[in-house]
Parts: structure tokens; C-alpha cells; sequence
């Protein structure tokens, strides 16, 4: 499941790319292709695959235990407990 999430995350990242590249050019010839809202959610959309990209990467990567420098917002995501474990170990 993860992977086809890692490998759907990769298509919006170049489909979105490919939409924000079209809107820079058009704008650039003096045309416009899209308004500002329809920028903003390609640009969201763009931003955030990537982000979800590099959080999967960089996981993986600490897993293997090759990072250089630490990343806190992702090691923070990471070293989160789930909620319902803390319930389960109450409940024993």
C-alpha cells in the first residue's frame, strides 16, 4: 500500500510540475492560462508530494541508519507513539 502511495505521490509531483511549468510559460508570452486559485492547488499539490516524498526517503534512510543531520520536523512525525497503544498497555 505504501508503495503505490509513494508511487501515486511521485505522479502528482510531476503531473503538478508539468501544470505549474505550463502556467509560467504562458504567463511569460503574455497569455494567461489559469487563474490564481487553480496556481495555488497546483503549487499545494506540488509541495506537498514532495514533502511526502522526502518524509518516505528520509525514513528510510534513518532506518538504515544513514543520515548525516537531523531533520526535526520529520523526527519528530517519526517518533510519534500511535494513540491506541498507550490504551492497550493500560488495559493489560
Amino acid at each position: 500500500m505504501r508503495t503505490m502511495l509513494s508511487w501515486a505521490m511521485f505522479a502528482a509531483a510531476v503531473a503538478s510540475f508539468s501544470r505549474l511549468w505550463q502556467g509560467v510559460r504562458a504567463a511569460l508570452e503574455g497569455g494567461r492560462l489559469y487563474g490564481p486559485l487553480e496556481a495555488l492547488f497546483w503549487m499545494g499539490l506540488f509541495l506537498g508530494s514532495m514533502g511526502y516524498l522526502a518524509f518516505l526517503i528520509y525514513a528510510a534512510d534513518r532506518a538504515a541508519g544513514r543520515t548525516r543531520r537531523p531533520m526535526p520536523l520529520f523526527d519528530r512525525l517519526l517518533d510519534r507513539k500511535p494513540a491506541g497503544r498507550e490504551v492497550e498497555a493500560r488495559g493489560r
